[in-house]
């Protein structure tokens, strides 16, 4: 128990301890952050909401103005971008709660520790109940023998001065009472050796049960702050697992709303592309106009590019959508078998532009060659009816 009461008062785990203590401090202010995250997020999403019903009735207004179509495609394309920051916090608020999932199962492991350190101490403080005991028995045999053998002294000394008193009387007695005066002087030296090695030995005995009794009042102290310290751990635990639920709450319920909001982005996206289509089959054509025909593919292999549709239009424009409706645009050329891509908006992730990628093209397919720097190598797209 001393050695626990030393070990815990070293630097080092004064130091383990005080980093702890400042890592549940940094986890409060990163739960109280996130919370204000969540706040500010669920902000954002109203007002994307709001500006995209702007953008609904706008759109609505303008399918009637053919000369404001570039308006509605720059509206479209602030609102995807809005999408995506509020994609990106979502992602970050993901994260968040996988850290702090991780730190709640690292403080279940250390109380899991601290109460297997408890059931020790417990074990030790019994040991140390049971050698006090022990001591105390032998304490009181001790003092029995001492008493015994100061009773043995007592009854020399009155035998001695019986005879004494009898040496007046009694000469002829005397050989015989000095003989066993001798006895008894050497039993007398015998007792007190005796009765001085049970009085060291009783000294010693009682300065180790004081020294006992210390040491379970430490191991009994350190239980009480073990114990107090396994009460406060549960307590945290118990708010933080709260608090990672009603946090886990919030993300279910904001994971739907932000899907809802790239659906009906996606179907306005469409909208703008039917009434493109609808302005340019209304617009005639110039004499000497572009040779680029307006062509429309879709990955259908297997993988996770199935679905993915790459649209090419007439005007020297290109537009990429994948299942889940993101959508990337910006301006394209194609010939001399090769296909460029350039000023694209929209999410990309880590592909650079311009993209340079080798193709070969016919009427039914446009099969995608292996090019550095190219993001779409190997694919193959079929013509979309």
């Amino acid at each position: 128990m001393a050695d626990l009461s030393k070990r815990l008062r070293e630097p080092l785990v004064l130091t383990v301890l005080i980093a702890a203590a400042a890592g549940w401090l940094a986890l409060i202010a990163m739960w109280i952050n996130s919370t204000g995250q969540n706040e500010q997020l669920h902000t954002e999403i109203a007002t994307l909401t709001a500006e995209r019903d702007a953008a609904q009735q706008n759109l609505a207004e303008r399918e009637e103005m053919a000369g404001a179509l570039e308006d509605n495609r720059a509206e479209l394309e602030r609102v995807e971008a809005e999408l995506a920051t509020a994609n990106s916090q979502l992602e970050a608020a993901n994260q968040d709660f996988e850290a702090r999932s991780g730190e709640l199962e690292s403080a279940s492991q250390t109380l899991a520790a601290t109460q297997d350190e408890v059931a020790s101490l417990e074990e030790r403080a019994e040991e140390a109940t049971a050698s006090v005991q022990e001591l105390a028995a032998r304490q009181a045999a001790l003092q029995s023998e001492i008493q015994s053998s100061s009773r043995q002294l007592n009854d020399v000394g009155s035998r001695l001065e019986e005879a004494r008193r009898q040496e007046e009387t009694a000469t002829a007695n005397v050989a015989q009472l000095a003989d066993e005066a001798a006895e008894a002087a050497a039993s007398l030296a015998e007792t007190q050796s005796r009765l001085q090695d049970a009085r060291e030995e009783l000294s010693s005995i009682q300065d180790e049960r004081i020294e006992l009794a210390q040491q379970a009042d430490a191991a009994n102290a350190d239980l009480v702050a073990t114990r107090q310290q396994v009460d406060e751990l549960t307590a945290q635990r118990d708010r933080l697992e709260g608090d990672v639920g009603a946090y886990q709450e919030q993300l279910q319920a904001l994971q739907p709303q932000v899907e809802a909001l790239t659906q009906t982005l996606a179907e306005r996206s469409q909208a703008l592309e039917d009434v493109e289509a609808r302005i340019s089959s209304q617009v005639p054509e110039e004499e000497g106009g572009s040779a680029l025909q307006s062509r429309a593919f879709e990955v259908e292999a297997e993988g996770e590019a199935n679905g993915l549709r790459l649209s090419l239009g007439d005007d020297g424009r290109f537009e990429m959508r994948d299942r889940t409706g993101a959508r990337v645009e910006g301006a394209y050329t194609l010939g001399g078998g090769e296909l460029v891509l350039s000023d694209v908006t929209g999410y990309v992730g880590s592909a650079s532009f311009p993209m340079t990628c080798p193709v070969e093209d016919d009427e039914t397919r446009l099969t995608i060659g292996a090019a550095e720097g190219c993001a779409i190598s190997g694919l193959e797209f079929n013509v979309s009816e």
